[in-house]
């Protein structure tokens, strides 16, 4: 029994290891995937799927600086759920674009969610972390599209996407969970199948 000992706490640190290295190899494979997405959909909201144009943005953001009076010609909805009362009254009148906005706004950040739940650790504060960071991020959006006049600022907007990014943290959270019992049922099995052998 003695001499199991130094075997079992070696195999120990070498599946932690294993594990350790499995794990930031998923967090390297999350942070490259994000970024791929990030730029997708600043290409989807910025520019509306055209090409991503820099230097557009730069020259309006410079134009604004120059002349802060040209704030007063962006279009913005400060008043939540205007525009998706709006655009429910409208997709209860069969017109499918309604559809595609709201259903758009929620859908386009569910990558995100699920991305950034599955590169900060698991713990109590994940979701809050998610949270912020979609609503952040959705704001960042609304904002330049305020400051540059490519596009409207919508309150809405910002819910939305809000909303998308924490559904997608709850399909990570649901597909961790389901893993862990598979990973957990398997582990057991093993254990007895080991105990028996042991005891043979």
């Amino acid at each position: 029994m003695i001499q199991n000992k130094p075997s079992d706490k070696h195999k120990q640190h070498k599946k932690h290891k294993k594990h350790k290295k499995q794990s930031n190899s998923f967090r390297i494979g999350c942070i490259v995937i994000l970024l791929i997405y990030l730029y997708l959909l600043t290409k989807l909201i910025l520019f509306k799927g055209g090409a991503v144009d820099v230097g557009l943005v730069w020259n309006r953001l410079i134009e604004i600086l120059q002349q802060p009076d040209l704030i007063h010609t962006r279009t913005v909805n400060l008043t939540p759920f205007q525009e998706i009362k709006r655009d429910w009254h409208s997709l209860s009148l069969h017109r499918p674009g309604t559809a595609i906005h709201l259903a758009g706004n929620i859908v386009a950040f569910i990558p995100f969610g699920i991305l950034i739940a599955g590169m900060v650790r698991q713990s109590f504060f994940t979701g809050i972390n998610v949270l912020f960071l979609s609503f952040l991020l959705s704001l960042g959006y609304e904002a330049t599209q305020l400051l540059t006049g490519i596009g409207i600022f919508d309150v809405d907007d910002l819910m939305l996407n809000t909303l998308g990014g924490m559904i997608g943290y709850l399909v990570y959270a649901t597909m961790l969970v389901l893993y862990r019992l598979i990973e957990g049922g398997k582990a057991r099995v093993a254990a007895r199948r080991y105990g028996k052998e042991r005891h043979v």
